[in-house]
């Protein structure tokens, strides 16, 4: 057999052990196997169940600490940390993922407050807010593919809905929600919500049918179309929940 010659090769590229540790206690939490305010085992026994290094464990848990999910108290232990929902709307600061439980929680929040406002917004849009609106649908369509600017036109969307609603308060309230929100779109890019064809496809439509029920002035479509928008997205996240 003949000598390859001057090929270049790759190097393969393996995960650190911390990594693997972080995604495994990451999914455990996800998955409500250790709830919110509960304590971990300590770095020597997790190393022990890992069968890996106690620094490996250190590290992964540093990794853990850093987007917010949990929190290393100094003589008493590591804790998991429960979303805070009173500080909703208080500026954020860090994307972290949250649990099963919370996820479905703050969808219940989403249907409370954008499907009301959808009603809102189809009594009182302006010329100037079906503009905004639309722009975002162009935005959305042209995304395709594209997680970052996908995620980035379905914000402004909501956005553009809330400010039809022509009250402030609810406008100021779904500013702060979209920001908490990111804080949550790591689970949404993580099973390929804006980058799966099919799911982005469904989503634009899903979209257009609000507009469509706002620009006509429907309070009751645009309540309906909200609502069924919200619980194809939350189904969508259970199902991967599921799955897993």
């Amino acid at each position: 057999m003949n000598e390859v010659q001057g090929m270049a090769f790759k190097q393969v590229q393996t995960k650190k052990v911390s990594e693997v540790i972080r995604e495994q206690l990451e999914e455990m939490i996800r998955e409500g196997e250790v709830k919110p305010g509960e304590k971990l085992d300590s770095v020597e026994k997790l190393a022990k169940e890992f069968n890996v290094s106690r620094s490996a464990v250190r590290e992964a848990l540093s990794a853990l600490r850093a987007v917010g999910l949990i929190t290393i108290r100094q003589g008493e232990g590591t804790f998991v940390n429960k979303y805070d929902f009173s500080n909703m709307f208080a500026p954020v600061t860090v994307e972290r993922i949250i649990s099963k439980q919370e996820m479905l929680e703050l969808f219940q929040v989403r249907k409370i407050i954008e499907v009301g406002a959808a009603s809102l917004a189809a009594l009182y849009r302006t010329e100037e807010d079906l503009q905004e609106m639309k722009t975002a649908l162009v935005e959305m369509e042209q995304a395709a593919g594209n997680e970052d600017l996908g995620e980035k036109a379905d914000v402004k969307f909501h956005l553009a809905l809330a400010r039809a609603t022509g009250n402030s308060i609810l406008k100021d309230m779904m500013q702060q929600l979209s920001d908490t929100l990111g804080k949550t779109m790591y689970e949404s890019r993580r099973i390929g919500l804006f980058s799966d064809k099919p799911t982005f496809d469904r989503l634009q439509v899903e979209h257009e049918a609000i507009f469509e029920a706002i620009e006509n002035q429907d309070a009751n479509k645009a309540n309906e179309k909200m609502l069924e928008h919200l619980k194809n997205v939350e189904n969508t996240l259970i199902a991967y929940h599921q799955d897993k």
